[in-house]
């Protein structure tokens, strides 16, 4: 009887620790984020986002994405689809990519963890907060309280 009870007991503080770290610590269950669309004219595009909101907390950055273009009040145009690595994204928020142009959409993060940590990575100042081109996809990235994701498009020439 007692292994039982020491069975069921540490099930329940494996599941308590697993539901308070959400998806093995990958999405914050509350506070707000902002996502941030760059248009082509350098004007931006603010999304504040209540975390406590996100129903899919598994897929990332892609979750707050679907969760931005679902809701009623001011969705996100979004194409993105499911790609081999994860989500993908065509177009957010007016902007789409054009290989034909060699324009893409890049991702700049404000959190630390997931920065690219290639010789010359990206950074971008928005309002006073460095940025740095995000070095996980959309579906991999952290989702913490008070973060900031901006999306723009960038030209690359091979």
């Amino acid at each position: 009887m007692k292994k039982i009870i020491t069975l069921i007991l540490t099930l329940a503080m494996a599941v308590s620790l697993l539901s308070s770290c959400s998806i093995f610590g990958l999405f914050a269950d509350s506070g707000e984020m902002t996502v941030i669309v760059e248009s082509e004219d350098g004007s931006y595009t603010a999304y504040r986002v209540s975390l406590g909101e996100v129903k899919n907390k598994a897929e990332g950055v892609a979750g707050v994405l679907e969760h931005l273009r679902d809701r009623e009040e001011e969705p996100l145009a979004l194409d993105m689809s499911d790609s081999t690595y994860g989500k993908y994204i065509y177009g957010i928020g007016g902007i789409a990519e054009d290989p034909t142009a060699g324009k893409y959409i890049s991702i700049y993060t404000s959190l630390e963890k997931d920065f690219g940590t290639w010789e010359g990575v990206g950074t971008i100042e928005y309002e006073g907060i460095t940025l740095k081109s995000a070095g996980v996809g959309i579906s991999s990235m952290t989702v913490e309280s008070g973060i900031v994701v901006l999306f723009r498009l960038e030209v690359y020439s091979w």
